[in-house]
């Protein structure tokens, strides 16, 4: 059990740094330029991006504590993959 819980640790911290300095990065990004971010980072997308990352997380996490078969964890990273491939992102306000 410990192994898992280090494991699992490991998985959710990774991402929650990589979201946080994703999301810093953006901000310096657009303060540094004239804000042509604005246009692409509607709070939509904005949405989009996060929900795809949480979904992503989530399911490892289940994968890795033994609660979800492999079969079930490719049919949902396969919906993942068909919702961000079939998504239309924003391109203006």
């Amino acid at each position: 059990m410990e192994k898992n819980f280090w494991l699992l640790l490991i998985m959710l911290v990774v991402p929650f740094s990589a979201v946080t300095i994703w999301w810093i990065t953006l901000m310096w990004a657009m303060k540094a330029t004239t804000g042509e971010l604005k246009h692409w980072l509607t709070p939509n997308n904005t949405l989009k991006s996060v929900a795809i990352i949480f979904i992503t997380i989530g399911t490892l996490a289940l994968a890795v504590l033994g609660i979800l078969e492999g079969s079930l964890v490719a049919t949902i990273f396969s919906g993942i993959i068909g919702y961000t491939l079939g998504t239309t992102f924003d391109k203006n306000n």
